[in-house]
């Protein structure tokens, strides 16, 4: 049985009346509450905290959660208002896969509008609830089906221009797999977008803009390669960790081979203040595949480590080269040069204090030697847990130990201290 919408109104009204109560003391207590009352309290006050590091706007609205699952898996408020630059004000929303609505709440935030269709009964009973106290002025249609086969009623009816998807991978896939390809994923593009084709053109309708937001884990390049109308693939992190692959598509070229050469490629990182740090890679894999670049064959004055999103592009000569530095070693990603990087990326930058030959029996004595320091490991023989352990060093953000390999595979620890990008410090 699925949720009812006076069910939820109830659960926040008890927890506005429970509010600093424990969990535990909801579950196991006695009174008048039932168990699936206590059930859904408890939930509630149990995510308060995570919620509101998460989703702090839907935090303050007071919304429902229909599992601990539900927060889990769902973007974060960092993450659906980048989604936000892919929406215009003239734009009729069509998200096919609606979840818990954060993605649908960031878009429709600047269309004004949407149509939001999800398979699972308490996603949308939670959507119903909790859209409209975060979207008061918007027109909403909340819809409780499966979206593919509706697909053609939806289009005839709506007539999107913008189409919002977050396919799922695959129940029964092997998700023990790091790397998981695109066909691993449904609804599948490999027969939608043609679907989306034939129907707007039946119809006579402008061809709409494909969004898709994929998992990081899925392989990126691959992806170019298979699928059609690609403009650009925008990898974003949050807080320093990868959280979405965004596939900008044109459907007009649904029906064309893939060109993975023309895809520009954007690295973004997002901080929970608001900040936003975004290098783009026109025609990314052509550019890269023309160009090479030799290690360098000493350690630099300066040293830049990349942040992951701008990592997870692979484009390794084109960082590189936009740096105008050289990397340390083939597999190692830092990159080294006697000059200031000649453009800002997404990352850390240091100077270089000391570099010191790596050896096993010297690391207790080398250790007293250092000052305290944060540890990173590149291509390393050690976990940065075990080498803090043998170095017995203790942890400082003054300093960052980092340990790596230089272009003739010597293993190395340097000693850096970080350092503010150029305009930073003009500030």
């Amino acid at each position: 049985m699925s949720l009812q919408l006076d069910f939820i109104h109830h659960i926040l009204s008890l927890q506005e009346t429970y509010r600093g109560t424990s969990p535990d003391r909801i579950l196991l207590g006695k009174g008048s509450l039932s168990r699936k009352e206590r059930t859904a309290l408890a939930l509630q006050l149990t995510a308060e905290s995570a919620l509101r590091r998460k989703l702090p706007s839907w935090h303050t609205a007071g919304v429902f959660l229909p599992s601990s699952l539900t927060l889990e898996q769902c973007s974060s408020e960092e993450a659906a208002h980048y989604k936000a630059r892919f929406a215009t004000p003239t734009d009729r929303l069509i998200d096919l896969t609606g979840g818990f609505g954060v993605d649908f709440w960031a878009l429709t935030s600047v269309t004004g509008q949407g149509v939001y269709i999800e398979r699972q009964a308490d996603l949308v009973a939670a959507a119903r609830a909790n859209l409209p106290r975060l979207l008061p002025e918007a027109k909403l249609q909340l819809i409780h089906g499966e979206s593919i086969p509706q697909l053609r009623e939806l289009i005839t009816t709506h007539q999107p221009t913008l189409i919002y998807l977050d396919p799922a991978r695959r129940e029964g896939e092997d998700t023990t797999r790091r790397v998981y390809a695109i066909e691993d994923c449904e609804p599948s593009l490999h027969t939608l977008l043609p679907e989306l084709h034939a129907l707007y053109r039946e119809l006579s309708l402008p061809f709409p803009r494909l969004l898709v937001k994929l998992s990081p884990m899925l392989d990126p390049v691959h992806t170019l390669r298979t699928i059609s109308g690609i403009q650009e693939l925008h990898f974003t992190s949050v807080r320093g960790e990868v959280k979405d692959l965004l596939l900008a598509i044109d459907v007009a070229k649904a029906k064309e081979d893939p060109r993975p050469e023309e895809v520009t490629l954007v690295a973004s990182e997002l901080t929970a203040q608001g900040e936003e740090l975004r290098v783009s890679f026109p025609q990314a894999l052509a550019l890269e595949a023309s160009l090479s670049m030799a290690c360098a064959e000493e350690v630099g004055a300066y040293l830049f480590e990349p942040q992951a999103s701008l990592m997870k592009t692979g484009l390794f000569h084109s960082i590189a080269h936009r740096l105008g530095m050289r990397p340390l070693h083939a597999n190692s990603h830092l990159y080294t040069g006697d000059q200031l990087p000649q453009e800002v990326l997404p990352g850390r930058l240091f100077r270089v204090e000391a570099i010191h030959p790596f050896s096993s029996s010297a690391l207790k004595k080398l250790g007293k030697e250092l000052p305290p320091a944060q540890i990173t490991c590149r291509n390393f023989p050690l976990s940065p847990e075990a080498l803090r352990s043998k170095l017995r060093l203790s942890e400082s953000s003054e300093h960052t130990l980092f340990g790596t390999r230089l272009f003739d595979d010597q293993a190395v620890l340097l000693l850096c201290q970080r350092i503010a990008w150029p305009h930073e410090a003009e500030q």
